[in-house]
């Protein structure tokens, strides 16, 4: 009996230990995508392209600039009648400058970016590793497919399922759900390029899952990481100057 009992914990112990090297495994797996896609400290020039479901095509050119995890500044640099249009995000607070107005004003993390299938959040703030809980949920022979839950009701997606490359953590695509597992969107990441040292896809496919004519594409020109970049970009005072 006591032979037996033993055995059982040893048992429970090891099915334990397992169960925390997977949970450990699939954290550092995150936190490597993470790594990959930071806009932690940040310099970059950007040309994001909207298809929108009525046939028009808008493409805009912006500078984007970071301090930390929970600053972000953004300002487009054409087309013209959208130059000098910023927006800035101080922690879950997000600012929409108008130059037409020369006013800001509060918007959601939530809201459209520019009226493509980004939303802000998703290009100012997207916290895989803190916001969300992590599972593999299938192992390919050259890719990971790990699910993701959020932890909290006011994450703009209650589910995303990330695909990533074994060799080198490399995002490959996300697909983003409700709580009730209605696909939203997805995230194709394409043409991996070197930014100083570092390797990060370069061109972003958002399509949108509710209209297949609808999408948006974020393509990087010039990417620096590591970067001081100036504390006024990162007031709100500092709109529009």
């Amino acid at each position: 009996m006591l032979k037996k009992s033993v055995m059982i914990c040893l048992s429970l112990v090891l099915i334990s230990s397992y169960s925390f090297a997977i949970d450990k495994n699939v954290f550092e797996i995150v936190k490597q995508v993470e790594i990959i896609l930071s806009l932690e400290n940040i310099k970059s020039d950007q040309v994001m392209t909207v298809y929108r479901k009525d046939g028009t095509i808008r493409p805009y050119e912006m500078k984007t600039m970071t301090s930390g995890k929970d600053k972000s500044f953004v300002e487009l640099t054409a087309p013209p009648r959208e130059k000098g249009r910023q927006v800035l995000r101080l922690g879950e607070v997000v600012w929409s400058y108008m130059p037409s107005v020369k006013k800001s004003i509060r918007v959601s993390g939530r809201g459209s970016f520019m009226g493509g299938d980004f939303e802000n959040n998703d290009v100012l703030r997207l916290n895989l590793v803190g916001d969300y809980t992590h599972e593999i949920i299938e192992e390919l022979p050259d890719q990971y497919v790990l699910g993701l839950k959020g932890k909290d009701l006011s994450l703009s997606y209650a589910k995303i399922k990330l695909w990533v490359r074994k060799n080198d953590f490399q995002p490959i695509k996300q697909e983003y759900y409700t709580l009730t597992d209605k696909l939203i969107k997805s995230t194709i990441y394409q043409d991996i390029k070197d930014f100083g040292g570092m390797q990060r896809p370069a061109k972003l496919v958002m399509q949108s899952a509710l209209n297949p004519k609808q999408k948006t594409i974020l393509e990087i020109d010039k990417f620096k990481h590591g970067v001081k970049n100036p504390s006024k970009r990162f007031r709100r005072s500092g709109l529009g100057k």
